[in-house]
């Protein structure tokens, strides 16, 4: 075979994943070990002269705020959540310059001690990096999967494990469900970037070596269950109280302004850490004194309350950052305080329990904690922790703090929809209240008369590759639908049989002259991705789909 008779499309989806998974390792790596670095200096001023805590962390929320609000015109967030809202609502807008921008932020809030973790700026800058490698030469991955490759590599460099980064790419997108697209370039990427952050030699986030582990029996297996679950329920509680300062920070930023709430931010973190110095920085010395056994019970007690409380706060209050690391941090407290209550020569093993259990119920993965820790530490504890990690999942299984994180794929259009509704209401609100159902609906609609047999009706379907049609009397009156699914599970001896005597859906319907405002909370409180256009005789004028308003919404809000 000739060299131009090679599939070229297929040779870049292989070498650009590689490419992706080089420069971000390369970039992700560099800046995080130069972050870690200013940070050190800074802690070292602290540790001497506690009083500029002060200066350092409002320092730290301006520097992070200011470029998101500024050139962005958004709020700070969690990275990932940030990330996630590119996937799943646009992802070929997310440029260089929400790249750079989203990067500083979050880099800020790292490097002046804020409680955030470092695989935000990296996955942030992985994404964006990924985006205008696919731009400038061209592939058939698509920017979805492209933007979760670089996520992927990102998260790699900084914590050098890369079937970690790699899984991260296929659980981040839904709380239940996983993303296959990027299974390829994700693991061509990940691998690409731990070899660079290898050859690199940057700082690991566990450092110490763990080696005392209880024999693993049916007892301990029950005991990483019972801790899994009981981390699963402080998760709901842990991601409600994030919700419940999300509300007030929103209450304030509405009654005051942005810099009032850094202000506030600031200051409350400030005083925690005057008295907790644990409370703020990247949390990684932290960690590891934990994982040593360097923390007695009360002093575990204290510094779990103050580490919850600044990250609860940072996060809210006007910072962006990765929450991977910090979750880790908290369930290492957690389970390491678990551990000195009810079995003191194994803390340490509970602490690992602790850190797969709690970063599972408030990120919603599963098989990262895991393999995060195994990864890190060793794979000698391989079934307690995915079994505390499913025990925490299932337990707090619709808690998140993700907001663009949907269920599953199935929820997506309704998710996607909802968003843009959101977004339309802040922006332009005077379009959803103008346009009509006449003006965006299907007009002309196919239907059938409910005289028609089974046979018609698959016939209709069929051939115009419908998943629905509509039902209508003799004079158009509309009756409800029928789907190409209940029809295909029909036996073949009712193909003669009368619509009429079908079990025909009911369906939601909307006047056409309803505004797009009433016509999306009926599709949102009806759980549907189409409804039907009627008259106010009820005759059939046409059909809505999910994407008709989607679409619509885009072209709205730009």
């Amino acid at each position: 075979m000739r060299w131009s008779e090679l599939d070229i499309k297929g040779i870049k989806n292989w070498i650009i994943p590689l490419i992706i998974g080089a420069i971000v390792g390369l970039a992700a790596s560099l800046t995080y070990a130069s972050a870690l670095y200013v940070w050190s200096i800074f802690h070292v001023a602290v540790y001497r002269l506690p009083r500029l805590v002060f200066p350092f962390i409002l320092l730290s929320f301006l520097l992070s705020g200011l470029p998101v609000r500024m050139f962005l015109k958004r709020r700070p967030k969690d990275t990932f959540d940030s990330i996630l809202e590119y996937y799943h609502t646009s992802p070929d807008s997310l440029n260089l310059k929400e790249t750079l921008m989203y990067s500083i932020s979050s880099l800020s809030s790292y490097i002046f001690g804020l409680p955030v973790g470092p695989e935000g700026a990296a996955a942030v800058m992985g994404a964006g990096i990924s985006n205008k490698i696919k731009s400038i030469f061209g592939t058939s991955i698509s920017s979805q999967a492209i933007i979760l490759t670089g996520l992927a590599a990102g998260f790699t460099a900084i914590f050098k494990t890369p079937l970690s980064g790699f899984l991260l790419a296929l659980e981040l997108p839904y709380k239940g469900d996983l993303e296959k697209e990027p299974f390829l370039s994700a693991a061509l990427a990940t691998a690409t970037s731990y070899l660079v952050s290898l050859a690199l030699n940057t700082p690991s986030i566990i450092y110490i070596q763990i080696t005392k582990f209880p024999s693993i029996n049916i007892v301990v297996m029950l005991v990483s269950l019972i801790v899994g679950a009981i981390i699963g329920f402080i998760s709901i509680g842990f991601v409600k109280l994030y919700k419940g300062l999300n509300y007030i920070a929103n209450y304030l930023m509405k009654k005051a302004s942005f810099p009032i709430l850094i202000l506030i931010g600031g200051l409350m973190i400030g005083f925690i850490a005057y008295f907790e110095p644990y409370s703020i920085g990247p949390g990684i010395d932290l960690l590891n004194l934990t994982l040593a056994g360097g923390i007695g019970l009360y002093a575990i007690m204290i510094i779990l309350i103050a580490r919850a409380g600044t990250v609860l706060i940072s996060f809210n209050f006007g910072s962006s950052g990765g929450f991977f690391l910090p979750s880790i941090e908290i369930g290492a407290l957690l389970g390491y305080l678990i551990g000195m209550l009810f079995n003191p020569t194994y803390a340490i093993y509970y602490a690992l329990l602790g850190m797969a259990a709690m970063a599972a119920g408030v990120n919603k993965l599963v098989l990262v904690p895991v393999t995060f820790i195994l990864e890190v530490v060793g794979a000698q504890i391989a079934i307690p922790v995915l079994l505390a990690s499913i025990a925490s999942y299932f337990i707090s299984m619709n808690a998140g703090i993700y907001e663009y994180q949907p269920k599953n794929k199935l929820d997506k259009g309704t998710f996607a929809l909802e968003k843009f509704y959101m977004k339309a209401e802040k922006q332009n609100p005077d379009i959803i209240q103008a346009i009509n159902a006449l003006d965006i609906m299907h007009q002309n609609p196919i239907y059938i008369e409910q005289s028609k047999t089974v046979k018609d009706a698959y016939n209709i379907l069929k051939s115009k590759a419908l998943k629905i049609l509509p039902v209508v009397d003799a004079n158009r009156l509309f009756e409800g639908f029928i789907s190409i699914d209940y029809i295909a599970n029909l036996p073949s001896r009712t193909l003669t049989i009368a619509i009429n005597n079908l079990e025909i859906r009911r369906g939601i319907t909307v006047l056409e002259t309803e505004n797009l405002k009433s016509v999306i909370e009926k599709m949102l409180k009806g759980e549907t991705d189409h409804l039907f256009v009627i008259d106010k005789g009820g005759i059939l004028k046409g059909v809505i789909t999910e994407m008709d308003i989607i679409k619509y919404m885009i072209k709205s809000i730009a």
